[in-house]
């Protein structure tokens, strides 16, 4: 969980944004600007490229980056650097990506830059340097930063000792200043007994807030703790059903993990043992980071109440789903 946690940090900063760049006057003017060597139009015309999802466009959209960092844009070097170590565009470089997000952060001291760049370097064995950044990213008030100390803290990486005690601290004020992704880590490792305790009024009302601003994760999480009473969490299951659909509409593996839970068990719906198993299966086809170590159990149980026709069709229905959320880019 506190690796996962981890890339959530990651990923949050190196997700590349569309601009609203649409309209072709507008990308017109833009590729004027660009041309003429304004590094933030070339930065924004990269990002527009790269948003849509064609591979030449994202290759023209690293393009467009590299011509903004060789002007010293700090926001160029950063996307040219997230886009090596992404793989977007250009052929995977996790050295020369990190080499230019270090850069970018020596221009301009983004502090939650420092914070990813810490991530990057601590998964490649960079951990007294990681060390140093997240520490840099803490002390300008970055919540990112704190987040990542935190689970140095708890995990005893980058070589400190363990204290769950200042992880909590750490993670509480990062999910104070409104940081989703801490609240959603607080409300999980409350719930879990991450800190060595278990306080599940204190992680629902943290994974609620992150729910209260957008995270489908933190929806779906909640879901899943309130439909199963799993880790002693008191069960509403309407409750949980209604946040698994919502995390469901938001593309999100523990949404379809969580209704689909609710269809095998019958919690909060009629029971439904092929939804169950349906949605459980699309569930687990989209778990990248293996989180669904009980997946198995659910579907044995929705299993034994189809016929083999039944699984053949839902089989062919899970592969025909995640076909089109991989054409999709969902």
């Amino acid at each position: 969980m506190i690796r996962a946690a981890l890339l959530v940090v990651m990923a949050a900063a190196l997700a590349v944004f569309s601009v609203p760049v649409s309209a072709d006057a507008a990308r017109d003017a833009l590729q004027k600007k660009a041309v003429s060597g304004d590094p933030s139009a070339q930065v924004a015309l990269g990002r527009a490229l790269q948003n849509d999802g064609a591979p030449a466009d994202k290759a023209a959209g690293a393009e467009w980056f590299r011509k903004a960092a060789a002007t010293g844009s700090a926001e160029g070097a950063w996307m040219l650097g997230s886009s090596m170590l992404g793989g977007t565009g250009v052929p995977r470089d996790v050295p020369g990506g990190i080499d230019w997000m270090r850069k970018s952060v020596n221009l301009d001291q983004n502090p939650d830059h420092m914070a990813v760049l810490a991530v990057a370097l601590l998964a490649t064995g960079g951990t007294q340097e990681a060390l140093q950044w997240a520490q840099k990213a803490a002390d300008k008030g970055s919540s990112k930063g704190m987040e990542v100390l935190a689970m140095a803290r708890l995990s005893g990486e980058m070589g400190l000792p363990k204290d769950p005690a200042l992880a909590e601290k750490l993670m509480t004020t990062a999910a104070q200043k409104g940081d989703v992704d801490a609240q959603l880590s607080l409300g999980q490792f409350y719930i879990t007994g991450l800190f060595g305790k278990h306080d599940v009024v204190a992680g629902q009302r943290w994974l609620q807030a992150a729910a209260d601003q957008g995270s489908a994760k933190a929806e779906g999480t909640l879901a899943y703790f309130l439909i199963t009473g799993k880790e002693n969490v008191p069960p509403d299951a309407a409750r949980g059903v209604a946040l698994a659909k919502k995390a469901i509409a938001g593309h999100e593996m523990l949404g379809h993990y969580a209704m689909g839970v609710a269809y095998v068990t019958g919690a909060g719906v009629a029971e439904n043992p092929a939804e169950g198993w349906y949605q459980i299966s699309l569930a687990q086809r989209m778990d990248n980071q293996q989180q669904l170590k009980s997946a198995g159990d659910y579907l044995a149980k929705a299993a034994a109440k189809l016929t083999p026709a039944q699984l053949t069709q839902l089989k062919a229905r899970v592969d025909a789903d995640v076909g089109a959320q991989t054409a999709s880019g969902s």
